[in-house]
């Protein structure tokens, strides 16, 4: 089987090879994935609030440590895609997609209406 598309970010794009197949990459920014900390409110809790505030100073800055890594990483995978001879698509017709999700929105968007337009609100 071949498969001649797929939907990743680029350094995904490069580490599973898709570009050796899909000579394409189209910017659609149709997909955030956050990253996230996760801890037990139970446990959190139970600490001191000088621990609650190390955590969370620390967190903030492996936050940063994170999004420099990953800024450096997509620029490193740009590079290698465009030796590759990968072609970037970067004028994306983003309406087409959205009219093309309307029916969607009709029929589910008044139940989750305040957290759509909380995830529309992050630009």
């Amino acid at each position: 089987m071949v498969v001649d598309g797929a939907e990743n970010n680029t350094p995904t794009y490069v580490t599973h090879n898709h570009h050796q197949i899909a000579k394409y990459f189209s910017f659609t920014e149709h997909l955030i994935i956050p990253e996230i900390l996760v801890f037990s409110r139970v446990v959190w809790e139970k600490l001191s609030p000088e621990d609650q505030a190390l955590i969370k100073k620390l967190a903030a800055e492996a936050q940063q440590e994170q999004r420099q890594l990953w800024d450096a990483m997509v620029k490193e995978s740009m590079e290698k895609l465009q030796a590759a001879g990968v072609t970037f698509v970067t004028d994306v017709d983003k309406e087409a997609f959205r009219a093309a999700i309307k029916p969607v929105y009709d029929k589910y968007g008044a139940e989750y209406a305040e957290i759509i337009q909380r995830i529309q609100a992050v630009q």
